[in-house]
């Protein structure tokens, strides 16, 4: 973008220098410029080429768009900080959420404020809902473990037996 801007400025110079350099009478000769105000005196500028006085009207022109542009991109650059600071904070948020949810699940471990009751805590929960405790509650009637270890001690016997006759 940087080079891409530097070739345009680039052209309108030399677009500017080649149309003072072929109408160089035009722009060499020297006129007085007057500023009435409506005040009884009149302002009189000393007489300088017309050159001088294009190119300062040039730059009051790239002046002027610089303010009118500073007044736009000092509201973005205000923009831009408050969303950075909301960004920043909310990426804390999110950080602070999560080690509150793995702390919750029992995956990670707990902060540094947190004592060694939340742990325990944390523990009881772990047993509460560990394996053996879902599959019992989970189970439906005739497939408990209960009925498993029945039927596991069914065939055991009939094993054994068969290996008692061999």
């Amino acid at each position: 973008m940087k080079k891409a801007t530097l070739i345009i400025w680039v052209i309108i110079f030399g677009f500017m220098a080649l149309v003072i350099f072929q109408n160089q009478t035009f722009f060499m000769t020297k006129h007085s410029l007057r500023l009435n105000l409506g005040v009884v005196n009149e302002y009189h500028t000393p007489e300088m080429p017309i050159a001088v006085v294009f190119i300062f009207f040039f730059f009051a022109g790239l002046v002027i768009a610089y303010l009118f542009g500073f007044l736009t991109r000092f509201k973005a650059k205000r923009t831009t900080k408050k969303l950075n600071a909301a960004i920043t904070s909310h990426e804390g948020e999110v950080a602070e959420l999560k080690r509150e949810l793995n702390t919750l699940k029992g995956l990670g471990t707990p902060a540094a404020g947190q004592g060694a009751e939340t742990k325990a805590d944390s523990d009881a929960i772990i047993e509460l809902t560990g394996d053996s405790l879902v599959e019992k509650s989970a189970d439906p009637p005739g497939k408990s473990s209960i009925d498993k270890q029945e039927t596991n001690s069914a065939k055991d016997s009939k094993d054994k037996s068969s290996k008692k006759k061999s």
